[in-house]
């Protein structure tokens, strides 16, 4: 019998997960389930053909190089990421610190572990409340720590000040509040309600040398009247091209529906304005981030065509870039998976990555 790197447990993890997450309830996933893919055979990982099965019925693109959901989680990320320093990075209120001189929203108060900071100095919460009701712009408020999928995030105005107070004692700790972002007007027009943004990502080679991941980058809008654009809360997304141009094919998860664009919200042959800017930008900062191999960015572009950086991940998810561009990494990915050969799995409470030079790295699975 054939030794796989990945346990029959983390397999099975990787289909539920993928079965509970994207795939529709009345997909037929067993069709091709017992099958392995060949190409992760030979890496002496067992991956089962069902996501292939999936991925290709929306895209097109038949391969067998699709990469599962624990394959990835628990063998490719931590062997491109230090886990161990994730959570030093996880704070949304350190951005500013971390990106200097990176356009970003205008943030009017934060909450770092219950004390409230202004302009990088301490203050009261009176003093919150009086610096939130002086704006007169569009405000947002939204947790900055453990927080995924948009959960949290609210848009605030003219509340009173009993009102605010409360709801900055109802967010307790670990929270921003920010100026509604300003997108260019080409932006906007998909919802003029959402942040429309691109999640893109970069990969740091062992070489050394950044790469823009063009093919899996994807525009990402809205439900009518919602003001978050995650897909995972019913808003949709589009493939962006490397020079910008947004595919007029749209994709929602946990359904097999292909849409256009176009007739959803009327906007045709959208382009992103300046995208040859916003690539650069992101490539800058990943140089800030030397623990991680591969971040996920969201981002947009002000009205004045400027890159704004929104927030980054360091465990971002693949569905999304599979479901548009085929199996992720592209040509990159036998040094991704040769990487990831070198993670030994065992077993505690926690998962616990073993590297070379016995760094111990932990992988919590949910």
């Amino acid at each position: 019998m054939a030794q796989f790197l990945n346990t029959n447990k983390e397999f099975y993890w990787g289909d539920w997960y993928f079965k509970d997450h994207v795939m529709p309830d009345d997909f037929d996933y067993k069709a091709h389930k017992k099958e392995l893919s060949p190409y992760f055979q030979q890496r002496d990982f067992k991956v089962s053909m069902m996501f292939a099965d999936y991925y290709s019925r929306l895209n097109g693109i038949h391969s067998d190089r699709y990469i599962s959901m624990d394959v990835y989680y628990f063998f490719v990320l931590p062997a491109l990421n230090r886990f161990d320093f994730i959570n030093a990075y996880l704070d949304k209120n350190i951005y500013t610190e971390l990106f200097p001189g990176v356009k970003q929203p205008l943030s009017l108060v934060k909450n770092m572990n219950g004390i409230f900071t202004h302009d990088g100095e301490e203050i009261s919460m009176t003093d919150a409340v009086s610096l939130i009701q002086q704006f007169t712009g569009e405000m947002i408020i939204k947790p900055t720590v453990d927080t995924c999928n948009g959960d949290g995030v609210a848009q605030i105005q003219d509340l009173g000040t009993d009102q605010l107070v409360a709801l900055l004692k109802q967010y307790s700790h670990n929270f921003i509040v920010q100026e509604k972002v300003k997108q260019h007007p080409d932006i906007q027009r998909v919802n003029p309600t959402s942040l429309n943004s691109m999640r893109l990502f970069s990969y740091r080679r062992l070489d050394g040398t950044y790469e823009f991941l063009y093919p899996y980058s994807f525009f990402r809008y809205g439900n009518k009247g919602a003001i978050k654009d995650n897909v995972s809360q019913g808003g949709a997304m589009c493939r962006v091209a490397a020079d910008g141009s947004v595919d007029d094919r749209a994709y929602r998860f946990k359904s097999m529906q292909v849409f256009s664009l176009a007739q959803e919200t009327g906007v045709d042959n959208l382009v992103i304005p300046h995208f040859d800017k916003v690539v650069k930008t992101l490539l800058d900062m990943h140089r800030r981030l030397p623990y991680f191999d591969l971040v996920g960015w969201d981002m947009t572009v002000t009205p004045d065509g400027e890159p704004m950086f929104i927030e980054f991940n360091l465990q971002p998810s693949i569905e999304g870039p599979q479901i548009q561009a085929g199996p992720m990494f592209g040509d990159n990915l036998d040094e991704v998976m040769e990487r990831a050969r070198r993670v030994e799995c065992s077993r505690v409470q926690t998962y616990v990555k073993t590297f070379d030079k016995d760094k111990r790295f932990y992988l919590h699975m949910q």
